[in-house]
C-alpha cells in the first residue's frame, strides 16, 4: 500500500500529536532492545528476530504519534516511512522483509536459522538507530 491509499481508506488518520504516547512507545522499544541485546542459544534466534520487528514497529508508531497520526496496520506504517523519511529506501525494504519473516514465524511456525540473524542484525540495529534519531 502507499501513503495515499492508506489515508483515503482511513488506515492512517490525522490527530493531535501525542508526545507522551510517542515517548512511551520509544521507552518500550528501548526496554525490548535492552532485553534482547545479548547472546542467545541458537534455539531462541527466532524469538530475537520477532523482537527486532516489534522494536522497529514501536519506533515507527512513536514517529506517527509524535507527528500527529494514527495507523491501524503494518503496511501503512511502512508507507508512512516511505512518505516521511528521505534516503531510507534500503531500510524500508529490510523492514518489509522483516515484517514478512515475522508473519511467517507467527502464522506458520517458521524457525529462523542463526545465519539469518548474523547477516541481518547489523541492518536491524542501524534501522533502530536511525528511527530513534527521528523520535
Amino acid at each position: 500500500m502507499n501513503w495515499k491509499e492508506c489515508v483515503e481508506q482511513g488506515i492512517i488518520t490525522k490527530q493531535q500529536p501525542d508526545i507522551e504516547r510517542s515517548k512511551q512507545m520509544q521507552k518500550m522499544a528501548d526496554l525490548r532492545l535492552e532485553f534482547w541485546d545479548r547472546k542467545l542459544e541458537d534455539r531462541y534466534i527466532t524469538f530475537k528476530i520477532e523482537a527486532y520487528y516489534e522494536i522497529i514497529k514501536e519506533l515507527m508508531l512513536s514517529h506517527l504519534y509524535g507527528k500527529g497520526y494514527n495507523c491501524t496496520n503494518h503496511l501503512c506504517l511502512i508507507a508512512y516511512l516511505k512518505e516521511r523519511i528521505q534516503d531510507f529506501d534500503f531500510e524500508i525494504q529490510k523492514i518489509d522483509e522483516l515484517r514478512k519473516v515475522r508473519n511467517e514465524i507467527n502464522y506458520r511456525g517458521l524457525t529462523i536459522k542463526k545465519d539469518y540473524l548474523e547477516r541481518n542484525e547489523p541492518e536491524f540495529k542501524n534501522i533502530i538507530k536511525r528511527l530513534k534519531i527521528g523520535c
